[in-house]
């Protein structure tokens, strides 16, 4: 596997000159795990749970413990959350040169050597999605990380941007800098404040995940979502891509970032709700090998597909990635309140550069009643089918 350092400066991919981050210190297993087994509840390492205590430190607490269990050769191990809100209030970890490329409030520890181990975080079930209701926010339900911290991003020489949860690189010149701790989050929420300043998600460095029954926003009611104005805030960042990625998305919903998801190689998604951002989807923008999506609906996005740069925003991607979408659900905005005039159409593909590779099968909302018609600027070697009404 090749080291994916060589790309583009420009390329949001940037592994960049410095790292990100705070290696976790991990609390012996023997002290938290329940009955001896793999399961670690945040609980018993002090995370409340009632959206005013700071559980930052806590749940950290419990993500390395399960590491540990894992790592002394156990394989894996899962960390449990209640249908509470647990309130993140503490900053991310910041830079740690030659270490880290990523900042997460939350880290999953780094793992440099050795086999592959497996961590999930599982929470007792999240919303049944993210189509608010139009006067009033969606009531918290099951298990919701609530991040209420804005903090800076300073470019591409500090590393990655900050994120909820990150996912360190690991060794920087062997195995593609890939951590070897693989991640799986089932049944959770994610929210971070309005016109985000940090990231929801970051696996970037994370060589195979499992996503499902996830969501990740901001608070308020889809009227009302502000206008995402941080290049940088990304709503899932899935991992960079090598040949060992393995990436399964199931039942995710992403709203009011910049951009939506950032997808590489491997990716086997379905059922993709993304709205209210800049970017829906953002290929890698490098020549890898496929990923295949099924039913993806996005709603609201300006751009629905382009390469994402996280100092410049939306860019023309300098080389190609290849992708399937079975069935592209695309929702326009259609003028019903103007506090979503942000949201207004302007490409459904963006690549002046035509190098993204793959078939598309597109319904559009604007098609008919709209007047807006298959917009792209370059992607040509973009098969892009639309289903007809008759």
């Amino acid at each position: 596997m090749g080291d994916i350092s060589d790309s583009s400066r420009r390329s949001f991919l940037r592994a960049g000159a410095v790292g990100v981050g705070v290696m976790a210190v991990a609390t012996p297993a023997a002290q938290a795990a329940v009955g001896g087994s793999h399961v670690f509840r945040v609980g018993d390492f002090g995370a409340v749970g009632d959206g005013q205590a700071d559980d930052t430190a806590a749940i950290q607490r419990a993500i390395d413990a399960a590491y540990q269990f894992a790592s002394d050769g156990n394989g894996y191990a899962r960390v449990e959350f209640e249908s509470r809100t647990y309130r993140l209030a503490s900053p991310p970890a910041r830079p740690i040169p030659g270490q880290f490329h990523t900042a997460g409030q939350l880290v999953i520890p780094r793992r440099t050597s050795g086999p592959l181990v497996s961590l999930e975080l599982a929470g007792a079930g999240a919303q049944t999605g993210l189509q608010f209701g139009y006067h009033e926010p969606q009531a918290p339900a099951g298990t919701l990380l609530k991040s209420t911290v804005t903090t800076t991003w300073s470019g591409h020489a500090e590393g990655q941007p900050p994120a909820v949860l990150a996912a360190p690189r690991g060794e920087s010149e062997t195995w593609g800098g890939f951590n070897r701790v693989c991640v799986a989050i089932t049944n959770l929420a994610v929210q971070v404040p309005s016109n985000p300043t940090l990231s929801g998600l970051n696996l970037f460095w994370t060589p195979q995940v499992r996503l499902q029954g996830v969501r990740i926003s901001t608070p308020e009611p889809l009227p009302a979502m502000v206008e995402p104005t941080h290049n940088w805030s990304t709503g899932v960042v899935l991992p960079g891509g090598d040949n060992n990625a393995v990436i399964y998305v199931r039942d995710v919903h992403v709203g009011g970032f910049h951009t939506g998801v950032i997808f590489s190689e491997h990716t086997d998604a379905s059922s993709l709700l993304i709205f209210a951002c800049k970017v829906g989807l953002a290929p890698l923008g490098r020549i890898l090998h496929t990923s295949r999506f099924g039913l993806v609906t996005i709603e609201l996005c300006p751009t629905l597909i382009s390469q994402v740069d996280w100092e410049q925003g939306r860019i023309a991607a300098p080389q190609g990635d290849s992708f399937r979408i079975d069935l592209l659900d695309v929702e326009e905005f259609n003028g019903f309140d103007n506090r979503l005039a942000w949201t207004r159409h302007d490409v459904h593909v963006y690549d002046p550069n035509n190098k993204f590779r793959g078939w598309i099968w597109m319904a559009r909302s604007g098609r008919d009643y709209l007047g807006i018609p298959l917009t792209r600027v370059g992607g040509q070697r973009l098969q892009i089918h639309e289903i007809q009404d008759t």
